[in-house]
C-alpha cells in the first residue's frame, strides 16, 4: 500500500545515505517530493533512483540549498509551495559531525567549526521549521528530525556534534508539545553508526571507515555490525505516515542495540 500517496514532502540531505534512501522510500510510497542538498548531482541520482523505485519525474523537485543559509532555507520551503501548492511532511536529514575535512578528533575543536556544527545540525533546523510550520499547520502534517545516539551518549571527539544533536532532541520535545493542538506531530530518529559517506565527509578514508567498523562499532553493537540508511528510513516512513498517527514528541533509537549495552563482565581465572 502507498503509505504517502497524495502526501507532499521535503527531505533535506537528500543527495546521499539516510536522506536518499528516505526519498527512495518515499517515491515508493506515492509521496510527491521537494529533494534538498547543496551537490545537485548526487541529488540527480538519487532522483534517478526514486524513479527506478516507482515515482513519476514530474514530481521530484530538486533544489540545491544550502540549509546553514536562512535565504536557502526559505526558498526550500517556497519552491515546494509554488510547485505542489501544500507541504505535509518535512525530514530533517542534512548534518554532518565537523566542518569538511576537519574531523572532530578532540574535544575542544577551534570555535568556527563549533559555529558551523551547531549551525548545520541544530540552526538550521530551527530555520525549516519557522518556514514550514505555517503550511504543515493547514495540512495537519508532521516532522521528523534526524537525530543521533550520540545526543545522550558521550564521545569526546564529536563533542560539538553531540550537542547539536541534543538541541534537536530538546527542540523536538517543545515543538511536540507546542504543535500538538494544531494537528502537527514532531518526532525523531536516533541512528547509531549508519553505513554511508557520513564519516567520508569528515575527511576520513574508505579504510579508515572499514577499521572503525570492525575495531569499534561490532565489539559494541549487539548485532555486531552497522546499520543500512534504508534502515532508518523505514522508521522515518512509518513516522511520517498515518501509521504513527498517535506518535508524537518520541526519539526512537535505532542503534543495533549499542546504547543499551554494557562492557562483559570480567571472568575470574578458574
Amino acid at each position: 500500500m502507498a503509505k504517502l500517496l497524495g502526501k507532499v514532502a521535503i527531505v533535506t540531505g537528500a543527495s546521499s545515505g539516510i536522506g536518499r534512501a528516505t526519498a527512495v522510500l518515499f517515491a515508493e510510497n506515492g509521496a510527491s517530493l521537494a529533494l534538498a542538498a547543496r551537490n545537485v548531482k548526487s541529488l540527480e541520482e538519487t532522483k534517478q533512483m526514486a524513479i527506478a523505485a516507482g515515482g513519476k519525474a514530474e514530481n521530484i523537485q530538486l533544489i540545491g540549498a544550502d540549509v546553514t543559509q536562512v535565504a536557502d532555507t526559505k526558498r526550500i520551503v517556497e519552491e515546494t509551495i509554488k510547485k505542489y501548492g501544500r507541504l505535509d511532511i518535512l525530514v530533517n536529514n542534512a548534518g554532518a559531525a565537523s566542518m569538511a575535512g576537519v574531523p572532530d578528533s578532540h574535544f575542544m575543536r577551534p570555535l568556527d567549526v563549533y559555529d558551523y556544527v551547531m549551525n548545520l545540525n541544530s540552526r538550521s533546523l530551527v530555520a525549516l521549521c519557522q518556514e514550514a510550520i505555517p503550511e504543515l499547520k493547514k495540512t495537519k502534517g508532521n516532522i521528523v528530525n534526524v537525530s543521533s545516539v550520540g545526543s545522550f551518549r558521550p564521545i569526546p571527539e564529536f563533542t560539538y556534534y553531540q550537542m547539536a544533536k541534543s538541541a534537536v532532541d530538546q527542540l523536538n520535545r517543545n515543538l511536540a508539545v507546542a504543535l500538538a493542538a494544531d494537528g502537527i506531530r514532531v518526532n525523531n530518529v536516533n541512528p547509531g553508526f549508519v553505513k554511508s559517506n557520513f564519516a567520508a565527509n569528515t575527511g576520513a578514508s574508505a579504510e579508515a571507515v572499514a577499521a572503525a567498523e570492525e575495531l569499534w562499532v561490532k565489539p559494541r553493537v549487539p548485532m555486531k555490525r552497522g546499520g543500512e540508511p534504508r534502515e532508518i528510513a523505514t522508521t522515518i516512513l512509518f513516522l511520517a505516515s498515518e501509521d504513527a498517527s498517535y506518535i508524537t514528541g518520541q526519539l526512537i533509537v535505532i542503534d543495533g542495540g549499542s546504547s543499551i549495552n554494557v562492557p562483559a563482565v570480567p571472568q575470574p581465572n578458574k
